[in-house]
C-alpha cells in the first residue's frame, strides 16, 4: 500500500528551530494495523510515519490514546493539538485545520495514508456485495464517533455505532448473528485469522469506500494561527 508522509511538506516548510511540544491524541481503538495501543504506548503504521515525520522536523510531541469521541472533544477545545489521524468531514474543519485539498481529493497528496473499508459478512448468510450499499446486511455495525457511519445513515441504512472498538462489533455480530461490520481491511483480516472465526466471517471481495486521512491540527491549538501558517505551511494548503 501507498503511504504518503506528512514529511513531505515539512521538508518544503522546514520548521527551524520550533521548540513547542505538540500534543496530540489518537482513537484508543484497536485499529490495526494504523494506529493502535500496545504495552500502553501508541504505535501503528501512521503513527510511526507521523513520529519519524515530527523528530526530522525537530518537534517535541507527545501522543495520549483517547477514546475517539473524547479526542475529537479535546480539538474542539484546543486541548489537544492535533488528532492522529482524521478523515476529513466537513464539520470537523470547523475547528480542524486540513489540507486544502481533503474536501475533494479522492487520494491527497498530503495525506498520512490512504485507508479501504470493506464489509464483513456472516458466512452463514451467502450475502454478495455487488457495489450497491443499500443491501448491506443490517443493522450496520461501525466504532462510536466514526465519519462512516454517518455516510451509511444517509443512504437509509441502519447503523449500530455504539460500541466503542472494532473487535467489539465483531463479537456483536457473532452474538446477535444479524448484520455487518464495516472495517478495515487489514483489521477484518486478522481478525479473521483468530482461532474460532475462519468459518464465522467472510470478508467481501471489493472496498466500500477508499479514504485519506490527515494529521489535522486544532484551530484552538496551543500553536497560534500565524504560528501554524508559517512553520506548518498552512498558507499554501490549510483550510
Amino acid at each position: 500500500m501507498k503511504l504518503i508522509m506528512i514529511a513531505m511538506f515539512i521538508m518544503v516548510f522546514p520548521l527551524v528551530g520550533f521548540s513547542k511540544t505538540v500534543k496530540i491524541c489518537a482513537d484508543k481503538n484497536y485499529w490495526y494495523p494504523f494506529v493502535f495501543t500496545k504495552d500502553g504506548q501508541v504505535t501503528g503504521l501512521q503513527t510511526d510515519i507521523i513520529k519519524a515525520a515530527l523528530t526530522k522536523a525537530g518537534f517535541e510531541y507527545s501522543i495520549t490514546p483517547l477514546p475517539w469521541k473524547r479526542c475529537l472533544s479535546e480539538m474542539k477545545k484546543g486541548k489537544v493539538d492535533a488528532a492522529a489521524t482524521a478523515s476529513y468531514k466537513a464539520k470537523r474543519a470547523v475547528y480542524m485545520n486540513y489540507p486544502k485539498d481533503a474536501a475533494t481529493a479522492k487520494e491527497s497528496n498530503w495525506r498520512v495514508s490512504q485507508v479501504a473499508y470493506v464489509v464483513v459478512s456472516l458466512a452463514k448468510d451467502n450475502y454478495n456485495y455487488s457495489g450497491d450499499l443499500k443491501t448491506l446486511p443490517q443493522p450496520v455495525y461501525v466504532p462510536s464517533g466514526y465519519s462512516i457511519a454517518e455516510d451509511l445513515r444517509k443512504l437509509g441504512l441502519k447503523v449500530d455505532d455504539k460500541a466503542k472498538s472494532d473487535l467489539n462489533n465483531f463479537k456483536k455480530l457473532k452474538r446477535i448473528k444479524k448484520g455487518s461490520v464495516v472495517t478495515l481491511l487489514q483489521l477484518a483480516q486478522a481478525v479473521i485469522k483468530s482461532p474460532g472465526m475462519e468459518d464465522i466471517f467472510v470478508i467481501q471481495k471489493d472496498p466500500i469506500k477508499s479514504k485519506s486521512y490527515y494529521l489535522p491540527f486544532s484551530k484552538k491549538s496551543s500553536l497560534t494561527e500565524s504560528e501554524q501558517e508559517k512553520n506548518m505551511g498552512c498558507d499554501s494548503f490549510c483550510s
